[in-house]
């Protein structure tokens, strides 16, 4: 129960910061009237009139956004406590996140299945699980947990019921940044579309929850920077690379400019091998070069694309196209 190094074998991690002064007005960035950015706004509940509860100190129970969360509970219970969920995002495993992302410092996702919560993930600035809070040392973790575990951006603990997840900031402040939980019995049930779109759609809320929890605007989604950000990552693991510059020599501008969109500045991540949406994003931020990409303050906008191919090198890749 220490390290998880079964993703570092396949991990790439790369990075381009790539500016362009453009001479047109900001408001010509995009001539595609079709763009669908969305502007998003946060929206915090009045907590003086909701009864917060004492954490409960259980190995099965999570509090946050003044609730207590438990291992078992129905999703009818969840809802009552928070609310319809903004969203249901659909996994690759036989579990769906009911997610709750109208305040990005306090970003909640439930695991749901048959109606039952077998898990859940937060960075939430709130959250406390038997004892482990935002910030929180490695020592204290280890103390929560009864473990010994070294310092890493991502520790793990499991038992017969479960596996937890603890993702510290390894190059900043080396306190703990959020926390998932998923039951020891969940299967995969592989990639659909609809479920690609949604991975793309959950590392979208978790930039800005980083962004958000580090006083930094929050970007708006753009269908068309998603667009070339699927592009590029299909191309990936189709022709068998790892880079921001494609076989054709073509760069992160390039593809935005390809689709219509200019720009005066723009980023891209790129991530390779790690799966899963949240596990991703954290290897991000503990990459100074990516979470200078994260914490940009001049970006305004962002797409993300997703694919897994089962025959390519690393079977998932995920691009981040950040753009202003």
């Amino acid at each position: 129960m220490g390290k998880i190094f079964s993703f570092r074998y396949a991990l790439l991690l790369s990075i381009l910061l790539f500016s362009v002064l453009h001479v047109n007005s900001i408001n010509q960035k995009c001539d595609k009237p079709n763009d669908a950015i969305v502007i998003v706004k946060d929206s915090i509940k009045d907590s003086s009139i909701v009864f917060t509860p004492s954490p409960i100190l259980n190995d099965k129970v999570l509090n946050v956004l003044g609730v207590n969360i438990t291992l078992g509970e129905s999703a009818d219970s969840i809802q009552d406590k928070l609310g319809t969920p903004n969203r249901i995002a659909k996994t690759e495993m036989d579990f769906d996140y009911y997610v709750y992302n109208n305040n990005y410092s306090k970003l909640l996702f439930v695991a749901v299945k048959d109606n039952m919560v077998v898990g859940f993930y937060t960075d939430s600035i709130d959250f406390n699980y038997l004892g482990i809070t935002p910030g929180s040392s490695l020592d204290k973790v280890n103390r929560s947990l009864k473990v010994d575990l070294a310092m890493d951006y991502l520790l793990t603990h499991s038992t017969d019921i479960y596996t937890v997840h603890v993702f510290m900031d390894e190059i900043g402040n080396h306190g703990v940044t959020g926390i998932s939980l998923l039951t020891t019995n969940l299967k995969e049930n592989g990639y659909t579309d609809e479920i690609m779109r949604d991975i793309e759609l959950l590392v979208y809320d978790l930039t800005n929850s980083i962004r958000k929890r580090n006083g930094i605007p929050i970007l708006s989604w753009s269908s068309t920077a998603a667009k070339a950000a699927y592009k590029h990552s299909i191309d990936m693991a189709e022709n068998r690379y790892f880079d921001h510059y494609n076989l054709y020599n073509k760069n992160p501008g390039d593809r935005l400019k390809e689709e219509g969109i200019y720009y005066q500045s723009v980023g891209e991540n790129i991530i390779a091998g790690y799966k899963t949406a949240i596990i991703s994003s954290h290897a991000w931020f503990n990459s100074p070069e990516h979470r200078d990409n994260i914490l940009n303050k001049n970006y305004r906008n962002l797409g993300v694309g997703f694919t897994y191919q089962e025959d390519s090198m690393f079977k998932t890749y995920i691009t981040q196209k950040f753009y202003r």
